[in-house]
């Protein structure tokens, strides 16, 4: 059948829901229960690899793996697209502990995601952890996908729907692995502004919560800037300054008292003043 185009329909804005989760081993009763099916004792092990072949932080039998830890943060961002082709933020949403648990944190993400059921998913290494980890706690807890997004139930590998910059930008994993704060350095967009990647589990077993929802927060900003970039390769009007001020002011206002705002506002300022020379260089 021939294809015909809809000639005089307006396409809609697109929207973009950019998210962040943070988790850790918090409820070791899974793990207990999977030794118990190796017929593993821990014992007296003198740190020592339960199997020949292991180093002990490789065997899972002494090391739990992805699939026992429980989500215990979630940062997302929804942003639509302007009639100048830049991004409004529309949403910007934590939920965390020790106010939701990780039932909570999922079926909150769930209703979100039923607000917007043309949004397009927008991650770093989402394929290869947040995905994973939230299907996982699905299972776990009996929830139900939202329509418009149960592709994510087969692991949320759709380019159309879903843009994992991890992927994007190492080609399809056929580059080194990479990780987000080399790529936000790279371009200059600030990142882990509060806390670096190693210390955010430390944080969670010691319960310091606003320090880890701050970590979440910060890379789900910095996967947003990185969006606007990407957005600017697609669409002309998607001029950088104008993106980049707008995000920076939104931030701001939505997230006062957080422990990275000094920082976004001293940065905007910094923006605000290098934008007015080149303004008054380019009228000369």
């Amino acid at each position: 059948m021939k294809y015909e185009p809809r000639v005089g329909v307006e396409r809609r804005p697109r929207s973009y829901i950019v998210l962040d989760v943070e988790s850790a081993v918090i409820d070791e009763s899974g793990h207990r229960r999977y030794q118990a099916t190796e017929r593993y004792s821990p014992g007296n092990d003198n740190n020592q690899p339960a199997r020949r072949g292991y180093t002990r932080s490789e065997d899972p039998l002494t090391c739990p793996r992805w699939v026992f830890q429980t989500i215990v943060t979630a940062s997302v961002m929804v942003l639509t697209e302007h009639a100048d082709g830049n991004l409004d933020i529309a949403q910007f949403v934590t939920l965390s502990q020790p106010d939701h648990d990780e039932r909570a944190i999922v079926s909150g993400l769930f209703q979100l995601l039923q607000t917007w059921p043309d949004a397009e998913l927008v991650t770093w290494a989402g394929m290869v952890h947040d995905i994973p980890l939230i299907m996982m706690a699905a299972y776990k807890h009996g929830l139900t996908l939202p329509r418009g997004w149960r592709w994510l139930s087969f692991g949320g590998n759709d380019p159309a729907r879903h843009l994992d910059f991890a992927r994007i930008v190492t080609g399809g994993f056929k580059m080194k692995p990479i990780h987000l704060a080399e790529v936000l350095a790279a371009l200059d967009i600030p990142a882990k502004m509060t806390a670096p990647a190693f210390a955010v589990t430390g944080l969670i077993y010691a319960g310091e919560w606003d320090a880890v929802q701050e970590a979440c927060e910060s890379d789900t900003i910095g996967v947003a800037w990185l969006l606007a970039r990407w957005r600017r390769c697609h669409d002309g009007r998607a001029d950088i300054d104008i993106a980049t001020d707008r995000l920076l002011r939104r931030i701001v206002e939505l997230r006062e008292g957080r422990g990275y705002v000094a920082e976004l506002q001293a940065r905007r300022q910094r923006f605000l003043v290098e934008a007015g020379r080149r303004a008054i260089a380019a009228a000369a």
